[in-house]
């Protein structure tokens, strides 16, 4: 997991994958990240690369691993 800030939704986000590549002819570039709720729609709406499709499959990875860990840990509880 990467937490950092998401573009989208403007604010802070547990997990975020570069969604978007801003490029420039003759100065640096930029990128806009975006967390897991708000790439899904993004990857819908937008060309999207590969790179991109591949960060949201991971992230979606990573969050059924989390929710998986987590219910185990509420199994383990009852």
């Amino acid at each position: 997991m990467t937490a950092g800030y998401c573009a989208w939704h403007d604010g802070p986000a547990d997990d975020v994958a570069l969604i978007v590549v801003h490029e420039q002819g003759s100065g640096a570039g930029g990128g806009a990240y975006a967390c897991l709720p708000c790439a899904r729609p993004l990857a819908r709406q937008r060309t999207t690369s590969a790179a991109a499709v591949k960060a949201i499959a991971a992230m979606e990875t990573r969050q059924e691993q989390l929710e998986a860990a987590r219910a185990a840990q509420e199994a383990r509880r009852a």
